[in-house]
């Protein structure tokens, strides 16, 4: 049986020494402050967290998404023209 977590308790994460040795490097060579490197960090983990949770393919389906609501903004603005035509040329004439 597994033993139940504390609630409110995230499981350390535990890095490998390239990936600390470039941290430290950063900071030392490159002048950097801890807390600007471990906010790039921070920003590197989500992203990849982000990627890996996406299925593949996905920048596909996005691109084809994003073809799809430019077509269908389109054909509403023609369809809302067609309407304004239609209530025009129903009107009745003057004779």
């Amino acid at each position: 049986m597994e033993a139940e977590k504390p609630a409110g308790r995230r499981q350390r994460t535990k890095y490998d020494a390239a990936f600390r040795s470039e941290a430290v490097r950063r900071v030392s060579q490159d002048g950097q402050t801890a807390a600007r490197v471990a906010q790039a960090l921070g920003k590197w983990v989500r992203a990849a967290r982000a990627q890996a949770t996406r299925p593949a393919g996905s920048d596909v389906l996005a691109q084809e998404n994003k073809q799809l609501r430019a077509q269908l903004a389109r054909v509403e603005m023609e369809l809302d023209m067609l309407k304004k035509a239609l209530t025009i040329f129903s009107q009745p004439t003057g004779r």
